[in-house]
């Protein structure tokens, strides 16, 4: 059985959510969904899905701009990388996979060969009633319309492995895949694969599609792309719309004839999708909203604010750090959307092989020597700092830079919000601003405070943080936090808020996450991480009061005692490694 994931970019789509992913997730085992700023019960909707147990993953795409090939390309390189995938299926929403015969969606996709690309094709339907879709309806149970042919561009059945050989990228639309050969980026689709169709429901009902022109559009002129050009006849539809025209559904396509899709499918019931029609102008003004932030951004632009990259690389052969994270690491600070930026490597290994030295060549960084000498070559106003394994989003220098620097007040540090991530527990901590505030200041001296009672760090590492240059040169000892080839982030966290003048000392954290989702932890990890905020418990007693101090003892013992379980539980060596440390610690509690 083959590992299928699908993976899909939305924005309010509340109205057909719900059935694309029960449809979706009868035959894939996994779908990866990025929502694009949806304005909806969206999101609402996606996250009541996964709170059922459905295999959901929701991501967030921060910028206003409709960045759908960029994006829906990141998910299918996490599809490959991080799942696994052997088959990933790029979908929009509106777009259903049905069985062109007898045979059911899972079980031709399982007979598709995984080192390849096929093509779909890809018909347009619509309801017959010129109402649309009612509320609670599952997508493909009300009678529908079926465009006679197929459209010209098809969809893909994309093949993880060669996402992995080759790391290809997806083109706008999902219609072809981009691969590099040679010096030259070719387009492909690949043979058409026999057994799928792709039903395409793209116009809904009245509101629906006034809402989707009205938002779409903007937002595809806001990126002022190549492909803004036409934008799929998104920029002719909006100017009717605008003056008044009222669009007929059966439009794009003469010959329709009836329909029925359901025959040899499964139709789940609906949970959460009554009162889902779109409002048209509550979408709109949201939109307008979040297009007015970004021209804020091209102010902070404008100003040509280098920042600088640190990815430090440690030795490959040590403990957790191999080096697929730390290239992993830099395909993601390479694909960020900012222009004027740096990337150095501070070298902590007695060696970097070849192919890393090419690949830090290919994305403009350079090798420095040492563990404090790196701060000479820093140059940028702002430093980013990504350990080995972190990710961030293509936006987040853009949005985390300009809101740096529109402020009134100097941050030395900004601090991008996290989302609730139910796969990693502590030693995380999620740190967020109210959405009615979307931004709360916190002094280093209390963050720190809260860090250590708690005895956790910001859920994205590092990766969340936006440092200005003063704040980094004053806290020379980061790169003092890797041993034995892990990361102690908690004495890391300490010498970034310990240390710096007190002009220096105020935080600003966003109520956005920019960063991907953090891995869930080894018991080693967990251990060597509770070892570390033993000793700087110890370290920083005269900081925690004595009730306080009890808190933390009791809650190392508790964690100390689940650890155990869960180490012997996994038959893990008890004698060895960093295990006989960690007992000792306990013993001593």
């Amino acid at each position: 059985m083959k590992k299928i994931v699908a993976i899909s970019m939305v924005k309010n789509e509340m109205d057909i959510i719900e059935s694309f992913v029960r449809h979706t997730l009868g035959f894939a085992d996994l779908l990866i969904i990025a929502d694009h700023k949806s304005t909806d019960r969206t999101r609402e909707i996606l996250e009541a899905l996964q709170a059922e147990g459905l295999p959901i993953i929701i991501e967030d795409v921060a910028t206003a701009r409709y960045m759908q090939a960029e994006t829906m390309t990141r998910l299918l390189w996490e599809a490959a990388d991080d799942y696994g995938a052997d088959i990933i299926l790029p979908l929009d929403a509106d777009e259903f996979l049905v069985p062109a015969g007898r045979e059911p969606v899972r079980d031709v996709l399982n007979m598709v060969p995984i080192d390849d690309v096929r093509s779909l094709l890809w018909r347009r339907c619509i309801p017959v009633s010129e109402d649309g879709i009612s509320s609670g309806k599952f997508a493909l149970s009300v009678p529908l319309l079926q465009a006679s042919s197929p459209e010209k561009e098809p969809k893909l059945i994309v093949s993880g492995e060669l996402v992995r050989r080759e790391h290809i990228r997806l083109s706008e639309g999902n219609h072809l895949i981009l691969r590099k050969i040679g010096a030259a980026l070719l387009s492909y689709c690949g043979n058409l694969c026999k057994g799928l169709e792709l039903v395409h429901l793209y116009w809904r009902s009245p509101a629906q599609i006034r809402s989707k022109l009205a938002v779409g559009w903007p937002n595809l002129a806001g990126k002022y792309g190549i492909d803004t050009q036409s934008g799929g006849g998104y920029r002719e539809l909006f100017s009717r719309i605008r003056h008044g025209e009222r669009l007929r559904k059966e439009e794009g396509t003469d010959n329709w004839e009836p329909c029925s899709l359901c025959d040899g499918l499964s139709l789940p019931d609906l949970r959460y999708s009554a009162d889902t029609m779109p409002d048209v102008l509550a979408n709109v003004m949201a939109a307008s909203e979040a297009l007015a932030e970004e021209l804020a951004e091209t102010r902070a632009l404008a100003s040509h604010l280098l920042v600088t990259t640190i990815v430090p690389y440690l030795e490959g052969e040590q403990l957790y750090c191999e080096d697929k994270k730390f290239r992993r690491t830099l395909s993601s600070a390479t694909a960020e959307d900012y222009p004027w930026r740096e990337i150095i490597v501070p070298v902590i290994a007695s060696s970097v092989p070849e192919l890393i030295q090419k690949e830090v060549a290919e994305a403009g960084g350079r090798l420095v020597a040492g563990r404090t000498e790196f701060l000479e070559a820093v140059r940028g106003k702002y430093v980013e700092w990504l350990l080995p394994g972190e990710t961030v989003y293509p936006e987040k220098l853009r949005r985390m830079v300009t809101f740096a620097e529109l402020q009134d007040e100097a941050y030395s540090l900004v601090l991008s919000g996290s989302r609730e991530n139910p796969s990693t527990k502590w030693p995380y901590v999620n740190l967020r601003a109210s959405a009615s505030a979307n931004m709360q200041p916190m002094s280093f001296a209390s963050l720190w405070h809260y860090l250590l009672l708690t005895g956790a760090v910001p859920s994205h590492g590092f990766a969340g943080l936006l440092m200005r240059r003063e704040a980094v040169s004053s806290s020379s000892g980061l790169l003092q936090g890797f041993a034995d080839g892990r990361f102690h982030l908690l004495s890391m966290w300490r010498e970034l808020l310990l240390s710096g003048t007190p002009e220096q000392q105020r935080i600003g954290i966003l109520h956005d996450a920019f960063v991907g989702l953090a891995e869930k932890p080894r018991l080693e990890e967990v251990a060597a991480h509770q070892l570390d905020w033993h000793a700087l418990c110890l370290k920083d007693r005269a900081l925690l009061s004595e009730e306080e101090q009890k808190d933390i003892l009791d809650r190392q013992r508790r964690i100390g005692i689940y650890l155990l379980e869960h180490a012997i539980a996994d038959g893990l060596d008890l004698q060895s490694g960093i295990w006989p440390a960690y007992q000792q610690m306990l013993t001593a509690l």
